[in-house]
């Protein structure tokens, strides 16, 4: 019930006469207004008086309470004195409950236990999923993304647990509840608004960062109105109902904008549980004015955050799919520039060897008639001895092969130089390489089967160094435009995941297996990797022409 129009602090006096038995208890709610009980003359209960809340709040905060009526177990005269608020015209007069309070407590947990549970787990799920936050951060900036949506969840957290009566019951402090109730609401948009602005990549958007910038404003405004005893949260509230409104329906509006005219993948998925929490919001605001439902406040937003949760839950799994896939192909991306640095070393290499030999045979040549002078001279003399001694040592001076050769494939070849390199200091005396890969490999692009001899190479260092026997035997054919890789080497420790796939024992997990076995398939391919008594084995074959 409410009585509108009253002036500031007017006295409204409620009479009843009750019969009480021994254990009964009276369950009250005042809001914004200054309460004091009697029966039969006596007070039993007084909340709100002036001197007991500071001056700046201007009307104490709700308070709920449950507390004893007298054992008399006769009729008792009830008598309940309010005292309108200063800051509104309408004073609003809740039903009381009289009852053992086990009974009432029944009776509130079966209309407000929801609101109680679910406030607690948005609570729980906001603080476990700035938590993932930070994990996901280490690998991907965008997991930053996961801490706005975190205390999106925690902001309505706290605003239905403040505001929900039977947290009143269990937590005897007024102030904080109507404290944790209006920062709630105030400051749920913004992080929101936070998390559709990393979602769609808009960091410079005008929309969003003027809805920032005007919620920012305001919410400092409505409590400095409060703390300088101008007006309190509660008469800003309004202000807020409709700029929370107007957020909801421009954040749509333009997640609509971005799925339709950039055809923004993210914005699409994002558009059904902005539209479902939206359409709740409309349906709380019209609850709250129209008073359709006799319900407890918020219900209509619980029921659209359950649904927002649920929806969004699946568009989050789609985004960490992306971000996992993004950064394997980061990860791949940043493997073949690695190996592309590898082979331009090793021509810088091959050149300056090759440099070095010719400027020696230019020498040579030029020193040669000096050599077939000195040679006919040990001839014709017969002094053989001298003869064979000139020329081992002139044989020994010719300059050997710069670099030795692999296989024909110029870029293959200086990747497998550089791990077979790598073994022989890793200490792998068995290292045995032997590749038939062609100059020309067809419709596979060199760096590919740089990618998938470089990565089992790697491999293969990697897992020789705490093995016994290290050993690494690498073998490849080319038939029928068909190319197949072998490779077998030691290993220590196998470790398989859930999925039944190798785990990679570097720091921060690797991609060299999972990548070799998507570039096979991508030329109508496969791969195949087992592991037994201390071996793993490898194969990879692929198509070229």
């Amino acid at each position: 019930m409410s009585l509108k129009n009253l002036p500031s602090r007017a006295e409204v006096t409620l009479t009843a006469q009750l019969h009480t038995n021994p254990g009964d208890y009276l369950y009250i709610k005042t809001v914004y207004a200054p309460v004091q009980i009697f029966a039969d003359g006596e007070l039993i209960f007084e909340y709100g008086q002036p001197g007991s809340f500071s001056p700046f709040w201007l009307d104490p905060p709700t308070k709920v309470a449950l507390f004893p009526l007298p054992a008399s177990g006769e009729t008792v005269s009830l008598t309940m004195r309010y005292q309108s608020p200063c800051q509104r015209s309408t004073l609003t007069l809740y039903p009381v409950l009289i009852g053992t309070s086990a009974a009432i407590l029944e009776q509130l947990f079966s209309e407000m236990g929801f609101s109680l549970f679910f406030s607690i787990v948005l609570i729980a799920l906001g603080m476990i999923l700035c938590l993932i936050s930070f994990v996901l951060t280490r690998f991907e900036l965008s997991g930053i993304s996961f801490f706005w949506l975190g205390l999106f969840a925690f902001c309505v957290g706290i605003w239905i647990l403040g505001e929900c009566n039977l947290t009143g019951l269990f937590i005897q402090n007024s102030t904080l509840l109507y404290l944790m109730a209006f920062v709630g609401l105030f400051i749920l948009s913004a992080p929101l608004l936070k998390f559709i602005q990393i979602v769609l990549e808009l960091p410079h958007n005008p929309w969003i960062n003027g809805m920032l910038l005007t919620l920012t404003i305001c919410v400092c405004a409505a409590f400095s109105l409060q703390l300088a005893g101008i007006a309190s949260l509660s008469r800003t509230l309004y202000v807020f109902h409709g700029m929370i409104l107007l957020f909801f329906l421009l954040t749509c509006a333009l997640v609509l904008s971005e799925a339709v005219r950039r055809r923004d993948t993210a914005a699409r998925r994002l558009l059904l549980p902005m539209m479902i929490l939206t359409l709740f919001v409309i349906l709380e605001l019209a609850n709250y004015y129209l008073r359709y439902l006799n319900s407890q406040k918020s219900l209509f937003f619980q029921i659209g955050m359950v649904l927002f949760i649920i929806s969004l839950s699946v568009v989050c799994g789609y985004f960490m799919g992306d971000i996992l896939m993004l950064r394997t192909r980061n990860q791949q991306l940043n493997y073949e520039v690695f190996l592309m640095e590898k082979q331009v070393d090793m021509q810088k290499e091959r050149h300056r060897l090759l440099s070095e030999t010719s400027t020696q045979l230019r020498q040579q040549r030029h020193d040669l008639k000096h050599h077939l002078v000195v040679i006919q001279t040990y001839l014709n003399s017969g002094e053989t001895e001298k003869l064979k001694q000139y020329l081992e040592e002139l044989s020994s001076s010719i300059p050997k092969e710069p670099l030795s050769r692999i296989c024909e494939n110029e870029a293959v070849n200086a990747v497998a130089l550089h791990y077979q390199a790598m073994a022989r200091q890793a200490g792998v005396k068995d290292c045995s390489i032997f590749l038939d890969i062609p100059k020309d490999t067809g419709k596979v692009p060199e760096m590919d089967l740089c990618v998938i001899v470089g990565n089992l190479l790697e491999n293969g260092v990697t897992a020789c160094r705490n093995a016994g026997h290290p050993f690494i035997r690498m073998y490849s054919r080319c038939a029928n435009g068909v190319l197949t890789i072998t490779m077998d080497n030691s290993v220590s420790v196998v470790t398989k995941g859930l999925d039944h796939t190798f785990l990679s024992s570097k720091p921060g997990g690797g991609i060299g297996l999972s990548s070799i076995a998507s570039i096979a398939e991508n030329y109508e391919g496969g791969s195949r990797f087992e592991a037994e008594n201390g071996v793993f084995f490898s194969s990879v074959y692929l198509r070229l022409h």
